[in-house]
């Protein structure tokens, strides 16, 4: 309890001492210095914001081409580009899900014709 008071009496102290600094700063300090201050903030303020819009732009660049390189290192020889699948998917080329539909009545081996379209490209399934 006597740590927790002498904790709240620092922090009392603290705010105390900081708001009569600004004050006193406030009174000496010349209007010029003020304002010299004020415009090298805004100029840093600035500086940073064109500093992140050039990183976010350089680091999508990158994101991209990282993207490009995994995809073209783990796609399987003579697979097609995973967009030109997707393409051809929405324009009903393939179905849309891409989800195995149930087994029909006569159970799984009745059903050995409704296998999709690209699973001999593929080579498996899921």
């Amino acid at each position: 309890m006597r740590r927790l008071f002498w904790v709240g009496v620092g922090v009392a102290v603290t705010v105390v001492v900081y708001r009569r600094g600004r004050k006193v700063v406030q009174q000496y300090l010349p209007a010029s210095v003020a304002e010299r201050a004020g415009q090298a903030a805004q100029d840093a303020g600035e500086r940073a914001s064109g500093f992140v819009a050039d990183f976010r732009e350089t680091f999508g660049e990158a994101r991209a081409r990282r993207e490009a390189e995994l995809t073209a290192a783990l796609l399987a020889e003579g697979q097609p580009d995973p967009e030109t699948t997707r393409a051809q998917r929405a324009a009903g080329g393939h179905r849309a899900t891409g989800a195995r539909r149930a087994f029909p009545a006569g159970g799984p081996a009745a059903g050995v014709d409704d296998i999709d379209d690209d699973e001999a490209e593929l080579g498996y399934s899921f």
